[in-house]
Formats: structure tokens, C-alpha cells, sequence
């Protein structure tokens, strides 16, 4: 209880413009947790998905590689999967299904990361404006006491740098996440669009019925040569 009455008195000493910056970083940390959890839950061993997934159109079985896809979690199994449903055209359709896919999940990456972006950059300024509130209530303080001793600017002062502080404060807070998920978001979207052109090549040599040098298919016996849909 006393952390809580302590906070509360600590609140209520900056003045309004804290209870704003509380709320930006309550905001913050709900987008926060959400983003990890949401990272979290993406399929991580992308290579064993891509291998998975190679041994079963190697041997002819698009339906194997597609329940694979369906039994694992995240974003790129899902992706893989709508290659996979157009496993039998050619190389350009394929890749430009993948293509399609990947931009419709991009912004699932990306959810509420504005926010988070806005509150980083508006945060100083709700603290400015608690700074200029406290400044006032210092001049306020004067006038009514008539003098300007310590004890009377007192509270106008520490008004104006307790939200100066905690401006500055959620606002580094918010810009090391934006930029942290915004890197995250940036090798991940790489790494699903390298595993898209992988298994569309799978796609492709298999229909061509070619085996390629790659040890993510290798094929037991050589397909037989289909000719791609039009």
C-alpha cells in the first residue's frame, strides 16, 4: 500500500500533466507485451519447416506439405500454405501469390506500432507543457505570497521537473521499443521472403520434375516432368 500511496503523491505533485503521461504509458506497455507475445508465437525454425516441407513435395504429396503448414504457428506457415494451394502453376504465379501473401501480413507485423511512434514524440511535449503549468504555478505562488523565497516557488518548481522527467522518461522508453520492433519486423519480413522464394523454387523444380542442389529438397526418385498451368 505504501508504493501505491507514494505513487499516487508522486502523480499528483506534477500536476495534470502527469495523469496524461501515465495513460501514454500504460498504453505503451499494453502494445509492448502484445508485440512479444506476438513475436513469440511466430515459427521459429524456419529452415526445419522449409525442410518439412521439402520432403513432402518431393515425393509428390502437396497435401502432407500443406497439413505441415496447418499444424504449425505463426504467420509463415500460413503464407507458405497459400503457395502451396497453387503448387502446380508456374514459377511467376507462385511467387506472385507468396508476394501477395506477404503484403497482406505485413501489417500484422506492424499493428499498432504507430502508437507507440506517437506517444515517443508527443511524450516531451506533454512534459513541456507540465514544465510551463509548474512554471506558472511558481509565479502564481509568488504573487501571492509577495516574495520568492524557496519554501513559496517550491512546489511550481518540482511540478516542472517531476513531468519534465517523466516526459523524457516514457518517451526513451517508447523509441528503444519502436526501434527494437521495428528491426524485429525488418528481419522477419526478410526471412519470410527468402523462405517464399525458397519454397517456390521447391515448387517450381518439382514440377519441372528437376532436382535441385539444396539440401532443403532432396527428392528420393526424380518426378516425373508436368507441365505447369497456365
Amino acid at each position: 500500500m505504501d508504493f501505491f500511496s507514494n505513487f499516487y503523491s508522486f502523480i499528483q505533485r506534477g500536476g495534470p500533466a502527469m495523469w496524461a503521461l501515465l495513460v501514454c504509458s500504460i498504453v505503451v506497455v499494453a502494445i509492448v507485451i502484445e508485440r512479444l507475445v506476438f513475436f513469440a508465437s511466430q515459427h521459429g525454425d524456419t529452415k526445419g519447416l522449409l525442410k518439412s516441407l521439402g520432403e513432402r513435395i518431393s515425393a509428390d504429396d502437396i497435401d502432407g506439405a500443406m497439413a505441415i503448414c496447418q499444424k504449425n504457428k505463426g504467420m509463415l506457415p500460413r503464407i507458405l500454405e497459400f503457395g502451396l494451394l497453387r503448387g502446380e502453376k508456374n514459377r511467376a504465379d507462385i511467387t506472385d501469390a507468396l508476394s501477395i501473401a506477404l503484403m497482406e501480413h505485413l501489417n500484422s507485423l506492424e499493428r499498432n506500432l504507430g502508437i507507440i511512434g506517437t506517444i515517443a514524440v508527443c511524450a516531451p511535449f506533454i512534459g513541456l507543457f507540465g514544465t510551463v503549468l509548474g512554471i506558472i504555478r511558481a509565479f502564481q505562488d509568488i504573487a501571492l505570497k509577495g516574495n520568492s523565497t524557496p519554501a513559496v516557488v517550491a512546489a511550481g518548481v518540482s511540478e516542472a521537473l517531476i513531468t519534465t522527467a517523466a516526459g523524457l522518461f516514457v518517451a526513451v522508453i517508447a523509441v528503444i521499443f519502436f526501434n527494437y520492433f521495428k528491426t524485429r519486423i525488418k528481419a522477419y519480413n526478410q526471412e519470410m521472403i527468402v523462405a517464399a522464394n525458397q519454397l517456390a523454387e521447391m515448387l517450381h523444380f518439382h514440377n519441372t520434375g528437376a532436382p535441385i542442389p539444396t539440401d532443403l529438397y532432396q527428392p528420393t526418385t526424380t518426378a516425373p516432368a508436368r507441365q505447369p498451368a497456365t
